[in-house]
Parts: C-alpha cells; structure tokens; sequence
C-alpha cells in the first residue's frame, strides 16, 4: 500500500480555479483541515484527526502539494498510515487583513 494522490488541478478534478491556485499569497500561510484520516497498513481507517501547518511557497497550489507531502510523513510517523485519494473541493480564506493568512482545505473523495 502507497499513499494515494490528491488531486488539486481542475483537470484532475479539483474545483478551484487554476487562477486561484495559481495565486502568490504572502508568505507563511496556515493551511488547515480538518478530520483527515487515511488508510492503515491493512487498510483499515485511522481515526481522523485535524491538522494545521504553516507553509511558505511561491503559489497556493504549491503550498497545497507541500501540505500533501507533509499530512503524508506525519501519517506514516504517527499511525503508520497512508493517504486516501481525495480531490479539492473548495478553498477558504480568512479575513485579508488578519495578521496570519490561514487557508481551510476542503476536500471530497
């Protein structure tokens, strides 16, 4: 078992606008979801949990692939478990003028 992709671009069939994925917010932004869970090594489902992560990238899609990549290692160092295939479904901004822009990532399988 691997962990499996999540697919952020619309013609993969995510939701949001390559524009908005393409967008260069200032850097660090706190990107957070919540009930994540994945896959044990018998393919059974962890408990879900809710993560925040604080990333400094060029793009939010990268920032998005960063946050991919890191969910990833903590899954496999904390519950020796994978990622689920998920696709992005929505993207939620805090208010512009916070002092730290935080971004929640809403997915579906």
């Amino acid at each position: 078992m691997k962990h499996q992709p999540w697919r952020w671009l619309p013609d993969e069939g995510g939701l949001v606008s390559a524009n908005d994925l393409a967008w260069r917010p200032v850097d660090p932004v706190m990107y957070s979801m919540c009930d994540l869970w994945g896959f044990d090594i018998d393919e059974l489902p962890i408990e879900p949990f809710d993560i925040e992560i604080r990333i400094t990238a060029p793009s939010v899609l990268e920032g998005l692939r960063l946050f991919e990549t890191a969910v990833a290692k903590y899954m496999m160092d904390h519950f020796e478990a994978f990622n689920r295939s998920l696709v992005l479904e929505r993207l939620v901004w805090n208010d512009p003028m916070a002092e730290q822009r935080c971004c929640e990532i809403f997915m579906a399988d």
